[in-house]
């Protein structure tokens, strides 16, 4: 199959690519404040009704309202997925340990926890790695669809050269009339080479009262804020696993059907984004410690990249695993969901682990 075609947006799900060549910037606010997420929906919904027939919405939104939404009207192409590849990741082409800076935040962050200042909070740590450029994009992204075949792998021009480029295990949601699908993904365990190895941490992550934990508070918050939007909300009573190459996850399919007149995709996603699987819960004490704990604003990471239809049909998917390639390099994020209960030096080995999903393709270069 031949490489894909050079694109400012694409979206790979796991049975298809789709991608927007050429796009129409939608006239969204300049200075991005309180409330962009919400007009930019309504923007959206408006250029829609207008667009010819085939025109979608595609693009991304940042983690929070300081960085300015990018939506574009185009006519996305669809291809088959590459097939998945042979060879698993190769190894981190840097050596992660340490980071004293990103330990002493989570401690703080538990202090807080345990405070009852907040109940869990997400906390991200980034890595510059010099070298790959937006010209490498095409080769890093057949990497990425080979190797996660599985993963939701995107790729959009956020602007001033930059590529916000990823593998995603996370849907937020995806529309289809009033049938609202949901895969929230909360508690993380690494993967072993040795089977036994690897079914026994499955395990242990699926019986552990910390990870259970964090997971429920995801769900239950998801819960509560769909309940009045639906005449049907199923959420299973225990989470299952979902795997990745490099890590189990706890995951719940969420399945729902929403009232007359639905929202559009773009509006859910404005109501639940972000979700306490990336930011924490209660949402404005976890919004309050990331910004006095991380290290810079996190733009697109954590955020989200998809699309919808005239219709309000449409599937947005969180950027995680994830990285903006620039002519300075490959700025790349990881965060870990911190509670009470959490040991710093535990969260760093996770963060590692996320770190590996892009750190493996670029040791194949």
């Amino acid at each position: 199959m031949p490489p894909m075609p050079t694109a400012s947006w694409m979206l790979a799900t796991p049975r298809a690519v789709l991608y927007a060549e050429q796009r129409r910037p939608l006239p969204l606010a300049a200075e991005p404040r309180p409330g962009q997420f919400a007009r930019a929906a309504r923007t959206a919904e408006e250029a829609l009704r207008h667009a010819p027939a085939g025109c979608a919405v595609v693009g991304a939104l940042p983690f929070d309202e300081r960085t300015a939404a990018i939506l574009a009207l185009a006519r996305p192409r669809c291809r088959p997925r590459p097939p998945a590849g042979r060879h698993a990741p190769g190894p981190a082409a840097v050596d992660l340990r340490g980071d004293p800076g990103y330990l002493e935040a989570v401690g703080a962050a538990i202090d807080a926890c345990r405070a009852r200042t907040v109940q869990k909070v997400v906390l991200a740590r980034s890595l510059l790695i010099p070298g790959p450029t937006p010209d490498d994009a095409p080769a890093l992204l057949d990497r990425l669809l080979r190797q996660q075949p599985d993963a939701y792998v995107f790729c959009v021009d956020v602007g001033n050269l930059r590529l916000l480029i990823g593998a995603s295990p996370e849907l937020l949601l995806s529309r289809t009339g009033n049938r609202l699908l949901l895969n929230p993904l909360a508690g993380s365990a690494r993967r072993h080479a040795d089977p036994a190895e690897d079914a026994a941490a499955a395990r242990a992550l699926l019986g552990s009262p910390k990870d259970r934990c964090e997971h429920g508070i995801v769900v239950t918050e998801l819960g509560r804020q769909l309940d009045p939007l639906c005449t049907e909300l199923h959420i299973p009573a225990r989470p299952s696993l979902k795997a990745t190459g490099q890590l189990w996850h706890l995951s719940t399919t969420i399945r729902a059907r929403l009232r007359h007149p639905a929202p559009s995709a773009l509006a859910l996603a404005d109501l639940l984004h972000p979700t306490p699987a990336v930011c924490g819960a209660p949402r404005e004490g976890a919004r309050r410690l990331i910004e006095a704990l991380e290290s810079g604003p996190r733009g697109y990471y954590t955020g989200l990249v998809g699309w919808m239809d005239r219709h309000g049909d449409g599937q947005w998917v969180i950027a995680l695993r994830c990285g903006e390639l620039s002519p300075q390099g490959l700025l790349l994020h990881a965060g870990a969901g911190i509670l009470a209960a959490s040991d710093p030096e535990a969260e760093l080995a996770e963060t590692d682990v996320k770190l590996s999903t892009l750190l493996g393709v670029l040791a194949l270069r």
